[in-house]
């Protein structure tokens, strides 16, 4: 396990409180509609558990392995019925059709290919099954705040593990082939202003 991954494992842990504060309002009213066989792209220290129904049996692809065994003990913690597959948002060693929702929060800024991720993420859904989302995206085109981001984006990938600020992840989510898309643009109040600009809902097979 590498240093990089050790660090930003700790770095994400010391930001669960803050995280919760930011987006519990809005992962309660969203994360409602989560049912069945639940796929969580990326989930870090696992800050989306206390949202998911209670038993729910719940498939973690985390690649960062520095994360799984404190996973796994909150999972057990809040009742999840968990397992952790090695594998990537952009390659998910899952079959086709074989989950009922798709949860991804806070990724799909951070993959080297978003519409690939998105792909896969369709992939492994039943036929009406649901991909769940929040994001952090790029402000308006030609704004102050969107020539803020592009300046600071190279800086940001270096401090966040890649993590990009300004990328327009609405269009590749309306662009992925599902047959409704859900979404809604906000400011989250709170959050460091380059990040503030958001995108949440769901996405329909």
């Amino acid at each position: 396990m590498s240093l990089r991954k050790r660090f930003f494992a700790w770095m994400l842990k010391q930001g669960d409180t803050f995280n919760r504060k930011l987006y519990n309002a809005h992962k309660k009213d969203l994360f409602q509609g989560i049912e069945g066989t639940v796929v969580e792209i990326g989930p870090g220290t696992g800050v989306n558990f206390p949202y998911f129904p209670l038993g729910t049996k719940w498939i973690g692809i985390e690649p960062n392995d520095a994360f799984h065994e404190g996973l796994m003990i909150k999972a057990k913690e809040n009742g999840i019925n968990a397992s952790l597959v090695n594998g990537n948002a952009t390659s998910i060693p899952l079959p086709d059709a074989s989950a009922d929702s798709v949860v991804c929060t806070l990724v799909l800024c951070s993959v080297d290919e978003p519409k690939l991720a998105i792909s896969e993420m369709k992939r492994i859904l039943k036929p009406g099954g649901k991909l769940f989302f929040i994001e952090h995206v790029g402000a308006v085109k030609e704004s102050g705040l969107r020539k803020a981001q592009n300046v600071f984006n190279p800086i940001n990938r270096l401090m966040a593990d890649g993590c990009n600020c300004n990328r327009e992840t609405w269009t590749t989510l309306n662009e992925g082939g599902f047959s409704n898309v859900h979404l809604t643009h906000l400011k989250i109040k709170g959050a460091m202003k380059l990040h503030s600009p958001h995108i949440l809902g769901y996405a329909v097979k």
